[in-house]
């Protein structure tokens, strides 16, 4: 059978114009969150120099992106360091990632998960359901079960 009867060729192809796809809507949207950061700065400026036209306009505010239930992550985050033993919060943000499907190369929504498993696993600690074991790098803490 030719090469070309097994579409080897087109999937080749789409999957490359896919992949430059995804790279420039992450492009787009590094471009728009810095855009929306000017104009908040923009507007705090001239609202502190007094100014009260009616030009300004609130930005409209993204809704938020529930990614977790009441409960669910707490509960993801014990049955992983039951499992594990111990893990740091990079390592625990990357194994639910996966296991939700969401894109691993995307650093804005990685950065959203670390920040609130590290708030997740803060609360669990404060309950002393989990300690943490200081590193002296910055974001290398591990974490374990009591």
């Amino acid at each position: 059978m030719p090469s070309t009867e097994t579409y080897e060729h087109t999937i080749s192809g789409l999957l490359q114009r896919r992949h430059e796809l995804l790279q420039e809507m992450a492009a787009m949207r590094e471009h728009m969150a810095a855009l929306t950061n000017d104009i908040q700065a923009l507007d705090h400026v001239l609202s502190n120099l007094g100014y009260k036209g009616n030009e300004i306009e609130p930005t409209p505010r993204v809704p938020r992106l529930v990614l977790f239930y009441r409960g669910q992550l707490q509960q993801f985050l014990l049955n992983e360091l039951r499992q594990l033993g111990e893990a740091t919060t990079r390592d625990l943000a990357l194994k639910i990632m996966q296991r939700e499907e969401k894109d691993v190369r995307d650093q804005r929504l990685v950065h959203d998960f670390i920040s609130r498993i590290g708030k997740a696993l803060q609360r669990l600690q404060n309950v002393s359901l989990v300690v943490c074991i200081r590193s002296k790098k910055r974001g290398k803490n591990l974490w374990r079960i009591t």
